[in-house]
């Protein structure tokens, strides 16, 4: 009997550790911030992570579950296009260029897992789990897998990495559990439709626009295969041959054309809405990583030219300022505007100024396609102790 018991006692404390190893495993709620672009609030994002940390560093090297949640709360919700920018150039500034190469593949993945218009109340969720990569979901509805390792620190990098969209947003979501309880209480009442969720599980019968540029390319392959199969014994024919060549030259063309079409039959299967900053480039591994490193290098160009307002160093003025730039092919600035401004003028001044004397920016690289080239600029003000 005296045996019994202990081999009960021995399972007991076993079960109890497996429990507890378990329950701790269960990631929770690290921080919650709201990220606003164009002035206006965009969605509230959460982080959950198994350890609670306000170290950035010691999340992003850790390996243990996470989960990244995204609230849409903009009343128009957010396009496609805005959506891809975030992320592309988040992971451009906060990610080496070789980590960038090696997972190329994966960001374009990633990106055409988004197939139409983000609207108010969708729930977007990444959900990281060691050696089973990153699971992406809208309002339940699971979008895919991006399978290893390295992508889920890259997405996150994008908000917690040495240059973050937003250093509000950055500082918000280090609370280490000290949540706002304000914000978690307007947090916890969003939720999707079932109508919603329906609607996104259909994106899955909608190709990508990589998707869409890949068999245009397949069927301009195609033609110039069937208009070289057509030639016959009378080849030497001047008018036949001007007609295969005719034929040949349109393949070519239309394979020239392929990515331009493609992005713009994607945006009309994917019905989403017409105005023009829903649509977004297809995108490829190549010209994907031709945006990130022009990119940045252009913010390398910025950060060079930021001059600290005397001013506000005297008087401890300290603060965040993103810049939204657009330029042409040849490197001018067609358009430049505060999408989230710091409350010192002098530090938003600064942070225009530095835009402008940066130019003139290289030219667009031609793996980028369009007659002008947008990003944003993220610039923080900080004291030196």
């Amino acid at each position: 009997m005296r045996l019994k018991s202990i081999i009960n006692l021995c399972i007991s404390f076993l079960l109890a550790c497996c429990c507890s190893l378990s329950f701790a495993a269960e990631p929770v709620l690290n921080g919650m911030a709201t990220h606003i672009d164009l002035g206006k609030e965009q969605f509230i994002g959460a982080l959950y992570s198994t350890t609670l940390s306000d170290n950035p560093d010691k999340l992003l090297a850790t390996s243990q579950s996470m989960r990244m949640e995204l609230k849409i709360v903009a009343p128009e919700g957010v396009t496609t296009r805005r959506f891809s920018r975030w992320w592309i150039e988040g992971m451009a500034i906060n990610n080496a260029p070789t980590l960038l190469t090696e997972q190329a593949d994966n960001m374009v993945k990633f990106d055409g897992f988004f197939k139409g218009r983000l609207v108010q109340n969708d729930v977007v969720t990444f959900t990281f789990e060691p050696g089973k990569g990153v699971n992406i979901a809208i309002n339940d509805v699971a979008l895919g897998n991006i399978p290893g390792d390295k992508f889920f620190p890259m997405l996150l990098r994008t908000w917690i990495g040495k240059v973050p969209l937003s250093s509000d947003y950055k500082d918000d979501i280090l609370k280490a559990g000290n949540v706002n309880a304000t914000l978690k209480a307007r947090f916890d009442k969003i939720k999707p439709t079932k109508e919603r969720a329906t609607e996104v599980a259909g994106w899955s019968k909608i190709k990508s626009a990589a998707e869409l540029a890949a068999d245009k390319e397949k069927e301009a392959k195609d033609a110039a295969t069937k208009a070289a199969s057509t030639q016959t014994s009378s080849a030497d024919s001047a008018k036949q041959l001007a007609a295969q060549k005719a034929e040949q030259a349109k393949a070519e063309a239309a394979r020239a054309e392929a990515a331009k079409l493609a992005a713009q039959k994607a945006q009309a299967a994917a019905a989403a809405n017409n105005n023009d900053d829903d649509e977004k480039p297809a995108l490829t591994a190549q010209n994907l990583l031709a945006r990130q490193f022009y990119v940045s290098d252009n913010l390398k160009r910025i950060y060079s030219k930021v001059v600290y307002p005397k001013k506000a160093v005297e008087r401890g003025q300290i603060g965040s300022v993103r810049v939204a730039v657009t330029i042409n092919r040849q490197g001018n600035i067609v358009n430049t505007s505060v999408v989230q401004a710091s409350e010192f003028d002098s530090l938003n001044e600064a942070a225009l100024d530095a835009v402008n004397k940066a130019v003139p920016y290289p030219a667009v690289p031609d793996a980028i396609s369009g007659s002008t080239f947008e990003f944003t600029a993220p610039i923080k003000f900080v004291l030196q102790k």
